[in-house]
């Protein structure tokens, strides 16, 4: 383990960041938006692949989330381009990783680099694959960044209720009990946009513009005009960190029943804590629909 807690920065524009993307993507639609602009913006990331990982507990919703990913991905153009490997299922005691190729695939791509050049991990659902890696590998920890979406403005710092710590709370524990690099990804709710904007410049964007707007009637909710594309913040975050605010504080103790106790620290970690949605935005549909744009 490091003699001290790194704490993630992210380097200036110019620099393209290697990525790989951990994501319960039949979950929820803000992931498939995630994806998309993580894949439509090479000039800032090389993306080493994707990690399909569970959600809900429900059996097989890894499975649901790795065909979606396929799916995405061959809408995008981008079919066998990138890796997409399963991820394990929750873990079961403290300390114990699960086991998956998803989490086997983390610990490869974070070998592959260096501190200097190191891999950002984007943890869109549960955190149970990248405990696991930084569990049976702790040498990555120099070499990785972990970006963990643990959006829950409204009770920091007394507790958490959000969605992909309860998936898998020994997971999220050992984030922020191990001495890796981590920021803490709290904001994303404002980021809503009506269905009529999504079907007037999303649509005609091409397959993969096509099939975002139009999975937003697989569920009444998806077209709501209160629905969150959370998500999409931490890609934009990375690619343009001035439309969030940060802060570099002690990573606090999370307890079994979600309270943190900040009498327990395991060193400093960023979290990022308030998103621009009208910058955020910006982003997304440039980078769309500068590909469109773009000489075959």
């Amino acid at each position: 383990m490091q003699a001290e807690r790194c704490v993630p920065d992210v380097p200036a524009a110019g620099r393209r960041l290697r990525l790989l993307v951990d994501t319960d993507a039949a979950n929820e639609i803000d992931d498939l938006y995630a994806v998309a602009l993580a894949l439509r913006a090479p000039d800032r990331f090389r993306l080493e692949g994707f990690v399909a990982t569970h959600f809900s507990h429900k059996p097989g919703s890894t499975e649901e989330s790795y065909a979606l990913l396929l799916e995405e991905l061959r809408l995008a153009g981008e079919a066998g381009v990138y890796p997409v490997k399963r991820g394990g299922d929750p873990m079961q005691y403290a300390g114990v990783p699960s086991e998956s190729e998803g989490a086997d695939f983390i610990i490869e791509r974070a070998l592959v680099g260096s501190p200097a050049d190191p891999l950002w991990v984007v943890c869109l659902g549960a955190a149970t694959n990248l405990a696991a890696a930084i569990l049976k590998a702790p040498e990555i920890a120099p070499r990785v960044r972990y970006v963990f979406h643990a959006r829950n403005e409204m009770n920091w710092p007394a507790r958490t209720t959000q969605f992909n710590v309860a998936n898998d709370v020994l997971a999220a524990r050992t984030l922020l009990q191990i001495d890796v690099p981590l920021v803490w990804f709290d904001t994303g709710t404002a980021l809503r946009i009506p269905f009529e904007e999504t079907e007037r410049r999303l649509a005609p964007l091409g397959a993969l513009g096509t099939f975002l707007h139009e999975y937003r009637r697989k569920r009444p909710h998806f077209m709501s005009p209160d629905k969150g594309f959370y998500d999409v913040g931490d890609i934009a975050w990375l690619i343009d960190p001035g439309v969030c605010e940060e802060e570099v504080i002690p990573a606090p103790e999370l307890r079994p029943h979600l309270e943190f106790d900040p009498k327990r620290p395991h060193g400093q970690m960023r979290r990022v804590f308030d998103i621009d949605p009208a910058g955020t935005w910006a982003i997304f549909f440039e980078k769309l629909e500068a590909d469109v744009a773009a000489p075959a």
